[in-house]
């Protein structure tokens, strides 16, 4: 992956590219949290998601969460070759209950604080309860072994209008929690361009930013890793 360029030579460039290479594969094995943000056709956020859970021939388990994905389209969300019904795959579709939920969510209604804890119970929304609750149970009923776990969330958009922040942000520390204790990745979507607040509460639990755009008829994307804040070019995202 073609990093930015930082320097005016080719040694210092090829010394970032490898620091950077290293970085993220260190995060891969020891466990990692991925928010993908952009305002983007669903099917570019689905050729995302082929591509971070896993290819076919690896040994994962795969957790797809829909909340407000098509749901026709979850399929293009995994990794070619591997059906919803394959083995490796739990679709976890709530589409349906979260449109109750958010037709009935009282606006004026008091938001939780963000908790300290990372125990949900305390401080999530009713949707971020319902969801992490499923969500967790999945993976424990997966018996995954350390570096095996690829979950996706599409999206926090829905828990953002519903819960709130601080319960968006509960959530996601908590599933972070239960993620990197198993050494899996975890990749949320966000693409209903998030404010600067938004990405400043989730940015400590985040350790790789990837955005998405559509320029001139083509799809790229661009990676940040946290940890050394290396940013990749803009680079031709594979559909």
């Amino acid at each position: 992956m073609k990093h930015a360029s930082r320097g005016s030579n080719a040694s210092g460039s090829r010394q970032t590219e490898k620091s950077f290479t290293d970085t993220l594969m260190g995060l891969k094995r020891r466990g990692c949290c991925v928010l993908v943000t952009g305002q983007v056709d669903e099917r570019v956020r689905a050729a995302q998601s082929r591509r971070l859970f896993g290819e076919r021939e690896t040994s994962r388990q795969r957790v797809l969460t829909l909340t407000d994905a098509t749901s026709d389209l979850d399929a293009q969300y995994l990794p070619e070759s591997i059906t919803p019904a394959h083995s490796s795959v739990t679709t976890l579709n709530y589409t349906g209950v979260v449109r109750d939920i958010a037709s009935t969510a009282d606006p004026t209604a008091e938001l939780p604080p963000t908790a300290a804890s990372s125990e949900p119970s305390d401080s999530m929304g009713n949707l971020g309860d319902l969801l992490y609750d499923s969500i967790k149970e999945t993976i424990r009923a997966g018996q995954t072994v350390p570096g095996e776990l690829r979950l996706g969330i599409a999206t926090l958009c829905v828990l953002l209008d519903t819960d709130g922040l601080s319960a968006t942000e509960a959530f996601v520390r908590a599933l972070r929690a239960d993620v990197l204790a198993v050494g899996g990745m975890a990749h949320f979507h966000l693409p209903c361009s998030p404010g600067s607040e938004t990405l400043a509460a989730l940015d400590p639990l985040i350790d790789i930013h990837i955005e998405l755009r559509e320029s001139n008829g083509s799809v790229e994307h661009r990676w940040r890793l946290s940890e050394t804040d290396h940013v990749t070019d803009w680079l031709p995202l594979q559909r």
